[in-house]
């Protein structure tokens, strides 16, 4: 179980990626954060969420779940936002690159860790579930059937 004060830091980061304020939400990064082990800096992250913000303008994360003790926290999230914009920059694993907006909604579950140094998140590493996401956007097929294809047939 995460210690208050780790839960109260994502709360504080989840509070500043939902105000739609890059700025406020890259303020939590260090100024040599590395993201996805690649050295992104606190502007890079200003980058990135820029253009997240800009093709999913109402982007709010939902936590579900906090864990972790020290300085590792991983935290489970829904994203909610509405594809709205394009971006022609591609983010590290993103998956959407020059598609014009649908107007679409989507919820996305993340899975986010962060590495806390000194009060501020030194290390960032991300799990999304673009799959869902593409099908919500109507951008990649579902399963004709509609079946869980995560089980075995019966």
């Amino acid at each position: 179980m995460p210690s208050t004060e780790q839960r109260a830091f994502v709360d504080r980061l989840v509070a500043a990626a939902n105000s739609g304020d890059a700025r406020a939400w890259a303020s939590f990064y260090s100024p040599g954060v590395t993201n996805h082990d690649r050295p992104t800096g606190r502007e890079g992250m200003v980058r990135i969420f820029d253009a997240l913000l800009a093709v999913f303008p109402d982007w709010k994360f939902d936590i579900s779940e906090v864990i972790g003790d020290g300085p590792d926290i991983v935290a489970l999230m829904t994203m909610t936002g509405t594809h709205l914009g394009t971006r022609s920059t591609p983010i590290v694993g993103g998956a959407i690159v020059d598609l014009p907006p649908t107007g679409k909604s989507v919820r996305v579950q993340h899975i986010h860790r962060y590495h806390i140094v000194d009060g501020e998140i030194a290390d960032h590493h991300a799990v999304r579930d673009d799959l869902a996401m593409m099908q919500q956007l109507g951008l990649v097929a579902s399963t004709a059937s509609g079946d869980d294809i995560s089980r075995p047939p019966a």
